[in-house]
């Protein structure tokens, strides 16, 4: 039987999405994760964008923008694709704190691809629906 990892590695995505099915979302992440950073392969990345292509989630956007912030960050453009694909995420489920906070990341790395200024806009939304939320409160104290 072949693996999930076989069939992301050989872009076979019909396949590994039929085998991603009993898969929540959380082991999805973390397979296509070690994917992508033991092989230093692209094609997890490929393998979310067309999951998106059928059904486009904030879920998915959040995945593509994780594999490249956190385990494919040494390619040219990871960050800024990964940052496009947290904006979308963030603006398909503008309530969800967790995308906010996934965009408050790129703040924080050198390239900074999140101004100051809609960092601390960012901040200050989420500390409105959660008072105590360290990664906001830590942005604005920063500053």
């Amino acid at each position: 039987m072949v693996s999930f990892e076989q069939e992301v590695i050989s872009g076979n995505f019909v396949k590994a999405k039929h085998l991603s099915l009993n898969m929540d979302i959380d082991s999805l992440r973390d397979s296509l994760f070690l994917i992508a950073y033991d092989n230093e392969n692209l094609t997890p990345y490929g393998f979310v964008n067309y999951l998106l292509f059928e059904n486009e989630t904030a879920q998915l956007h959040y995945l593509a923008s994780f594999l490249l912030s956190m385990a494919l960050n040494h390619l040219d453009g990871a960050y800024q694709t990964a940052f496009f694909h947290a904006t979308r995420a963030s603006e398909l489920e503008p309530n969800d704190i967790s995308y906010m906070e996934d965009l408050l990341f790129f703040y924080g790395i050198p390239d900074q691809l999140l101004s100051k200024r809609r960092a601390n806009d960012i901040a200050m939304q989420i500390l409105k629906k959660d008072p105590d939320n360290k990664v906001a409160s830590s942005v604005l104290e920063g500053n």
